[in-house]
């Protein structure tokens, strides 16, 4: 593996206030987690929002900005400039994030005053944080010894999440003043949604090819075309909403998530997956993630194009089995095998947390979906629940002792 440790005493700092960060906000997606698995009958709106940004914008875009500020830096000699720089933004990133999420909650549990205008200005702070990361990342490229496909990966998820950010700023402030964007009624968020969904695998292969390398390696023109496939992919389908022609696009989408799966699963995944989940460390986190990457992209291509864009068709279980295989099974495994990484120092803090983490959750997600498909009930995400508290809980102690 060619994760290591970041040679800038300052960056390697500034990087662990920011995941510490990203584990404290994930903290409000597990307590809805919790609330809405013991609710009976239906979720409320907000709640439903509050928990899903909690997860998607607070743990991970916030740990996707730390993973391309840590892949650019690496072992380079930096200036106390670019020291500056990174500790700025990662503080800007971390109090804007943690104003946004609760925001969600504020903004659609009261139908108008200050608290709802409070969702765009925070919303716009996200846009711009997401922007200027996105642009930095590429902007380091030119002072690595050896770009690799794990930058382009991961600099382009940054300017995907900015493009797809920036659509889900304004249906924010259409929350304020009202409906003002050119979209068909019937599905607005899909134009912001769909775009958000797809650059978590962008994300996700990151992960997996750089904790799968041995050593950096030269970008490939496979690993660029599965950088560009994911990329122009997301990038199509807010293009679709906008000019009302989401069926006609969908087929392409499809077709275009699929070629960038089979190349990936060619170049790394096998490589993960025959690394069984036996042991600590980031491998067995890996496992699972790459497991459940490929689980989400089929539910993916199924909504995409297994449906002939017939939405309705799709059964009331699936859009819960699609978000958590993609935020918990793909994404919370992964990120953890950063975390995890970034606090291999402070290993002997709660030994047995992440072996007991990292079975709970995965276990615990079996249990969720199969009480869900079969009687339609969401107490068993309390057992996973209970798996990501404790992975939260000994990472921060890991990082804080580190």
């Amino acid at each position: 593996m060619y994760i290591a440790r970041v040679k800038n005493e300052s960056v390697w700092q500034s990087l662990k206030i920011l995941f510490m960060g990203s584990l404290l906000i994930f903290l409000i997606n597990i307590y809805f987690g919790f609330d809405n698995s013991l609710t009976v009958g239906e979720i409320e709106r907000w709640q439903v929002l509050i928990h899903l940004h909690g997860g998607s914008v607070g743990w991970i875009t916030l740990s996707a900005i730390g993973i391309a500020i840590w892949i650019v830096t690496g072992e380079r000699d930096v200036t106390p400039g670019y020291e500056r720089n990174v500790r700025a933004l990662v503080w800007a990133a971390v109090l804007i994030f943690a104003g946004y999420v609760p925001t969600f909650g504020l903004a659609f549990s009261r139908p108008s005053g200050f608290l709802v205008s409070l969702l765009p200005v925070f919303g716009s702070g996200a846009v711009i944080v997401l922007w200027i990361s996105a642009v930095f990342s590429f902007a380091q490229f030119k002072h690595q010894p050896v770009v690799t496909t794990v930058h382009y990966l991961a600099a382009g998820a940054l300017l995907t999440a900015a493009i797809g950010a920036t659509v889900g700023m304004l249906l924010g402030l259409e929350r304020v003043i009202g409906q003002f964007l050119p979209l068909p009624s019937a599905d607005r968020v899909g134009a912001h949604a769909g775009m958000m969904d797809t650059y978590l695998f962008l994300v996700a292969s990151a992960i997996v090819e750089w904790s799968t390398r041995k050593e950096a390696a030269r970008w490939t023109w496979a690993g660029l075309l599965q950088a560009l496939l994911w990329m122009v992919g997301a990038a199509i389908v807010p293009i679709a909403f906008f000019l009302n022609i989401v069926e006609q696009v969908l087929p392409v989408f499809g077709l275009m998530l699929l070629l960038g799966m089979v190349i990936f699963l060619f170049r790394f995944a096998w490589r993960a997956l025959i690394n069984l989940p036996i042991g600590g460390g980031v491998k067995p986190w890996v496992f699972f993630g790459t497991l459940w990457l490929i689980i989400y992209m089929g539910l993916f291509l199924y909504a995409v194009v297994g449906t002939g864009g017939d939405f309705s068709v799709i059964p009331p279980w699936y859009f819960a089995l699609f978000a958590h295989a993609g935020f918990v099974g793909m994404m919370t495994n992964l990120l953890f095998a950063v975390v995890s990484s970034r606090g291999q120092e402070a290993a002997s803090v709660m030994s047995w947390g992440e072996p007991l983490s990292l079975w709970t959750i995965n276990l615990g997600m079996l249990l969720f979906f199969g009480l869900k498909v079969a009687f339609d009930i969401r107490v068993g995400a309390v057992f996973m629940g209970i798996g990501v508290l404790l992975g939260v809980f000994t990472m921060f102690r890991r990082l804080l002792a580190s």
